[in-house]
């Protein structure tokens, strides 16, 4: 365990394509181009290599050489594309970037390490998401910052505004373990000291407000999930166990072609349904429960 914590301090103490690069001094993008050909072989090392000491000296230098590079000037311009295995995210707003990424144990469980770059032209503005997944008491039901982090591979962003606050749905992948997936929607917000925080209780699921939403399925199901701006909704498919007799067993749940979703009303995500038997509903087929 000494070793990955090892990982996790290096972040503590921390306060492209063509058309970005041209925003970029070529001094200042030539030396971030040459640490992302070096971040680019430590990443597919964290996740391809069968040796579990390596795997985790490669997410150690991964850190210290991502540092490295978003602390060069004009960084958050730079887009990181070479990097396959790690998801990096910008919303609308442009406002930060949220770099996220995952190494795998022996155990066949995931740890999640990630990091949210400000845009901040003056100086690096970084903080460092700690994976506390299987330490934070009731995960539905918590705020917390990014020392508690609920980890998770980010693949989408969508920001929104509600009474002049600024708010960051985050959709994310878990994999759990060796039989189950999890996918997890998350909200991302910043407090009066501009720190980031996670989780807060606009979520409403049969009257009862949630800090986040966790699905878990079978490791071999493809569950959606997803913000759909045509529908202004956050889709997802619904999923049940093969055998009703398995319920709670989530190794056995997969999508069984109905979707529901979540539609936001007055700063809350009211949960609906929409039923699907092979042929799309359009948006106002959409009803609450």
């Amino acid at each position: 365990m000494s070793r990955y914590l090892l990982i996790l301090l290096v972040f503590v103490g921390l306060g492209t394509s063509d058309s970005r690069a041209s925003r970029i001094d070529s001094m200042y993008y030539d030396s971030i181009r040459n640490m992302e050909y070096q971040l680019e072989g430590l990443s597919y090392n964290i996740i391809n290599s069968p040796d579990l000491q390596e795997r985790i000296t490669s997410c150690y230098y991964f850190v210290q050489t991502l540092k490295k590079a978003l602390r060069v000037p004009q960084s958050f311009e730079y887009e990181f594309t070479l990097l396959k295995t790690v998801s990096v995210l910008k919303p609308k707003d442009e406002k930060f970037r949220v770099f996220t990424w995952n190494l795998l144990l022996d155990s066949g469980k995931y740890m999640y390490f990630g990091a949210i770059q400000m845009n901040n032209k003056d100086s690096l503005k970084l903080f460092g998401l700690y994976d506390s997944s299987t330490t934070v008491d009731d995960p539905l039901y918590n705020t917390v910052d990014n020392r508690h982090w609920i980890g998770a591979l980010y693949y989408q962003v969508h920001d929104y505004k509600y009474k002049g606050q600024e708010y960051y749905l985050l959709m994310g992948w878990d994999g759990e373990d060796g039989e189950t997936n999890k996918k997890v929607i998350d909200i991302l917000w910043f407090n009066e000291e501009g720190e980031p925080r996670f989780g807060a209780p606009y979520f409403e699921i049969d009257g009862e407000y949630q800090h986040r939403v966790i699905f878990q399925f079978a490791e071999q199901a493809v569950m959606l999930c997803r913000y759909e701006p045509k529908e202004k909704a956050i889709i997802y498919a619904h999923t049940q166990p093969t055998n009703p007799m398995l319920r709670g067993r989530y190794s056995t749940y997969y999508p069984d072609g109905t979707y529901d979703y979540f539609k936001f009303q007055k700063g809350f995500w009211v949960k609906g349904e929409m039923f699907y038997r092979g042929k799309s509903k359009s948006p106002h087929e959409l009803r609450k429960y």
